[in-house]
């Protein structure tokens, strides 16, 4: 839903934003690497693991988008940034 409302692009530039975390190909799934280099991950799936799309929803639902511990002293300024984070929480339509 949010993906049809918002798009690849902005989607996966928040989700890398978030926690390093990608969309599958089909856009049904969010995944991460754990470990330091994905390409060297000895772990099942390459190092592949799922992350949960409440996971995701709760944070972006929450104040974490604006974190300025996390992304700097800057980002509620960041109009683009805003408006991205804004988008994605009306496209989950659990956002007023």
């Amino acid at each position: 839903m949010i993906l049809e409302k918002l798009g690849r692009d902005d989607l996966s530039d928040i989700l890398t934003n978030w926690n390093d975390s990608e969309l599958s190909e089909d856009g049904t799934k969010i995944f991460c690497y754990v470990g330091r280099d994905r390409e060297y991950s000895g772990s099942a799936n390459g190092g592949k693991s799922s992350v949960s799309k409440k996971e995701f929803i709760v944070w972006l639902l929450s104040n974490g988008p604006f974190d300025e511990n996390e992304y700097g002293a800057t980002i509620g300024a960041d109009t683009d940034w805003k408006a991205k984070i804004d988008r994605a929480r009306k496209a989950s339509k659990l956002f007023p």
